[in-house]
């Protein structure tokens, strides 16, 4: 397990969402340029950002601006190796009555595998608990499919199609808003983040 002393966030023993922040391990030159490198070589900018296809610098300047990038990784002993990432933005009202939009991206050989919904529960909660969120909007293509069914496992509801929102390739396409509340999310991610615990406690070192 890595050492958590300095900060908040979730771990079990193989997966961890850790904040990128000054003092933690995942805070370190060239990780910002990594992550957008990899969604690049697998193609995936303009599907993470709703069409905006972002080059290096304003990826960076985006997340460097926001503050509130979680990387989320798989662990291999103290090795922490990045698989995805997540986020929120527009953040609106205050402790108790917070919104804000969120987002996760995961590079292809994670999200093919259990883990990676795994981090989106744990990152999840770390944005309802860690950031005081009470309300995540998730706003997608219309079209994206891959996207909206990930979102329902997480417990996300499709609550609007906002007509003409995106402008993607010259042209205005459908969004899909998704919401999920902190009340009905969290007594059900503690049960289950309480078995993965007590799962950790059982596998053999």
């Amino acid at each position: 397990m890595i050492d958590n002393t300095h900060w908040s966030y979730y771990q079990t023993k193989d997966l961890a969402v850790i904040p990128y922040m000054n003092g933690t391990a995942v805070y370190r030159d060239g990780m910002l340029p990594m992550l957008y490198f990899k969604l690049k070589e697998e193609g995936k900018i303009a599907d993470c950002f709703c069409g905006e296809n972002k080059n290096l610098d304003s990826f960076i300047a985006y997340f460097d601006r926001l503050k509130t990038v979680q990387i989320l990784a798989e662990l291999e002993g103290e090795k922490i190796v990045p698989v995805g990432f997540s986020w929120v933005d527009m953040p609106r009202g205050q402790d108790g009555a917070r919104a804000c939009q969120c987002g996760e991206a995961f590079f292809s050989g994670a999200s093919k595998r259990s883990s990676a919904r795994s981090l989106a529960r744990m990152a999840v909660a770390y944005a309802f608990n860690a950031l005081r969120i009470d309300v995540l909007h998730g706003l997608q293509v219309v079209t994206n499919t891959a996207a909206r069914n990930f979102a329902l496992r997480l417990g996300f509801k499709e609550c609007a199609i906002v007509p003409s929102w995106h402008y993607i390739d010259g042209e205005l396409v459908d969004a899909r808003v998704m919401i999920l509340r902190k009340e009905d999310y969290i007594p059900g991610f503690d049960r289950w983040f309480a078995e993965q615990k007590t799962a950790d406690e059982t596998k053999i070192p």
